[in-house]
Order: structure tokens, then C-alpha cells, then sequence
């Protein structure tokens, strides 16, 4: 993990010789490591091996993991990835599908307000249909800053923080402001 950085500041750390030596941009730690989830953690040991290859099956063929995600999701109502698999699963199908997409996320997101994803996966359909106002409402939120959505956080895993940072390049290139893009974009690349 990376280490914490201060609440609210951007700053240069120098060395003892003067020169710069990090600078200190997020108040928050990114992880590589898996994050806790109390409700996957709670499900039998098979399910959670099955989630680990429908992991795999929604990255590599999307639409062969809809059928199986939409029965886990209906049994494991408490697991919101699982329903945010299926939302990404629909956005690459059908007009009738991405409609369904949006209708899962908002209904997650009202349910679980606290899921990142719930977040960030609205902002991108938003996106999708170019209601840019209403994604940047959701990412921008109080000041612009993740620790802000989110103060009870001090630890993001690295796709939260990638998600995020696309997002806020999205809704500024989408704006026409592709300068401030720019920064967002090379955040991205973490």
C-alpha cells in the first residue's frame, strides 16, 4: 500500500540535501490487495470460488455470465457486486439491455449509496446517454475530492481510484474542458 498521505494537502516533502524527494497529492491510501467484504466473506466457500471465475467469464464473454449473474444476484441481494458484474455485462448487449443496465444501478445505488461502484458505474451510464450534469453530480459531489464522497475512507483499492479518475477526464473532456482533462487523465495511469 501506499502510504497515507496527509489530509488536504498538496506539498513537496524535500530531502535533507534539498532536493524534492515525494509529492504529496492524496489524502487517501490506494491498495492492490482484494478490499474486505463482510457480505462475500459471509457466502460458502463454492460461491465464492464461482464468483472468482464469473470474475473472469464477465471480463473475457460478457454475455455468458448475464443468466448465472442475474440467479446470484436474486440469492445474494446483500453482495452488490454481483449485480454490478450484470450491469457491466448488459451495457455491451442490446438497446432493451443497457435500458436494464440503468435501471439495476439506479435501484443499487438507492439501496447501497455507500458502494463505490453503485457511484462511479451510474456516473459512467449517465455518461453513456451524455447526462453529463447528472454524473458530474454524482463524482464531483461535495468539493471534488474522493475523501469528500467517501470521508469514512482512508484506504481505495486501485480499481476504486482508477474508476474515479476516468470518470472525472469523462465528464471534463464530455464539458469541453480538455485541458483539465489532461491532469485527471494522468492520474489514471496509476
Amino acid at each position: 500500500m501506499l502510504k497515507r498521505l496527509e489530509e488536504g494537502s498538496t506539498r513537496t516533502v524535500t530531502s535533507a540535501e534539498g532536493q524534492p524527494e515525494k509529492y504529496v497529492l492524496m489524502n487517501f491510501e490506494v491498495s492492490w490487495d482484494v478490499m474486505p467484504d463482510v457480505a462475500v466473506e459471509a457466502l460458502p466457500e463454492a460461491t465464492r470460488e464461482r464468483m472468482d471465475e464469473l470474475f473472469e467469464l464477465v471480463h473475457a464473454k460478457p454475455q455468458k455470465a448475464v443468466q448465472e449473474l442475474r440467479e446470484m444476484m436474486v440469492l445474494h441481494p446483500e453482495v452488490p457486486c454481483l449485480t454490478n458484474w450484470l450491469i457491466n455485462c448488459l451495457r455491451a448487449g442490446t438497446k432493451a439491455d443497457r435500458r436494464e443496465a440503468m435501471e439495476l444501478c439506479q435501484g443499487l445505488f438507492s439501496r447501497m449509496p455507500d458502494y463505490f461502484f453503485a457511484r462511479t458505474t451510474l456516473a459512467d451510464l449517465w455518461l453513456d446517454e451524455r447526462d453529463v450534469d447528472k454524473a458530474a453530480e454524482l463524482i464531483f459531489g461535495p468539493g471534488c475530492v474522493l475523501t469528500r464522497l467517501y470521508p469514512e475512507r482512508k484506504v481505495f483499492h486501485i480499481s476504486e481510484v482508477r474508476h474515479w479518475f476516468y470518470l472525472c477526464a469523462r465528464i471534463k473532456i464530455l464539458r469541453g474542458e480538455p485541458e483539465i482533462a489532461v491532469g485527471w487523465q494522468l492520474a489514471y495511469g496509476i
